[in-house]
């Protein structure tokens, strides 16, 4: 179905239900996954690592909000008290690629150390980004008369993109490795070819036959974060600006532009049947 243009605040509202995070860790906790409870007891994996948390904190911790499919995070019950949250994951990151996706973006990346593991948890200290996620800044900012808010948080984005193309460091990848990364994205554009409408696939021959363009050796390879989705991007719900890009866990390193599709995620809204684009989403396009 092609992509509409109705008023995405219409359409949020007549989602709501279905969009809203429960406040109720037993319905929406990670730790009910069978890739992190490991068939542990679920209550008691999460008490685990409140208790862990707090020794770190030295205060009483409650989880955040909004929580990813596999991991689990916590913040001080004390406002400010301490400006870290822990996060507990079902695998280790790459931290040595957080840390240049740091020197390069800058503020944009949260802070991140490691700690002790809790039994197979591997456990992490990161910086208490402000703002809110833009997945709950969603219903205001993509409200009518919000627009200058929109077109800020659009111009912070382009800047994210652009530290990665003015501050990337020298990375180097092997032949398999670029093979691989190659073989990755190729399946991924048969992916689409097999599942979109056939009046798509002319447009994905072209850019199929484009895909080798970005492999040349003069073509720049840069940190992608590679999950640019709603959950992960925290933005000021007054200004519109970006305050953090987070949960780098797939982040890795590619051809510069490969995670531009991103920018989708803030110029409209996912329903249960179609994409919605925000009524003036052509012009955000030129704020980019």
């Amino acid at each position: 179905m092609a992509p509409s243009t109705d008023d995405p605040l219409r359409l949020l509202e007549q989602q709501s239900e279905c969009s809203r995070f429960p406040m109720d860790l037993s319905q929406f906790t990670p730790f009910k996954l069978p890739t992190f409870a490991n068939g542990t007891n679920p209550s008691r994996r999460s008490h685990d690592c409140d208790h862990t948390a707090a020794n770190i904190i030295g205060s009483p911790v409650s989880s955040t909000l909004v929580q990813g499919e596999t991991s689990y995070t916590v913040v001080a019950n004390i406002n400010h008290h301490f400006p870290k949250v822990i996060q507990f994951r079902t695998s280790a990151l790459d931290l040595n690629l957080i840390d240049k996706a740091r020197q390069t973006c800058g503020d944009f990346v949260p802070d991140c150390k490691p700690h002790s593991m809790l039994a197979d948890a591997y456990v992490y200290e990161m910086d208490l980004v402000p703002g809110a996620a833009f997945s709950r800044a969603m219903p205001q900012l993509l409200a009518s008369g919000m627009e200058q808010c929109l077109v800020k948080t659009v111009q912070d984005f382009a800047r994210f993109f652009a530290s990665a193309w003015i501050n990337r460091p020298v990375l180097e990848l092997t032949a398999d490795t670029t093979n691989k990364l190659s073989a990755h994205y190729t399946w991924i554009l048969d992916q689409l070819f097999r599942d979109l409408p056939q009046h798509f696939h002319s447009k994905l021959k072209e850019v199929r036959q484009g895909l080798p363009l970005l492999f040349r050796p003069d073509y720049p390879m840069v940190i992608n974060h590679d999950d640019l989705l709603e959950m992960n991007i925290h933005v000021d719900e007054k200004s519109g600006c970006i305050t953090s890009i987070v949960d780098w866990a797939e982040a890795k390193i590619a051809p510069f532009g490969t995670s531009l599709w991103g920018l989708e995620t803030i110029l409209g809204v996912q329903t249960a049947s179609q994409w919605i684009f925000h009524p003036k989403h052509s012009y955000l396009r030129t704020q980019f």
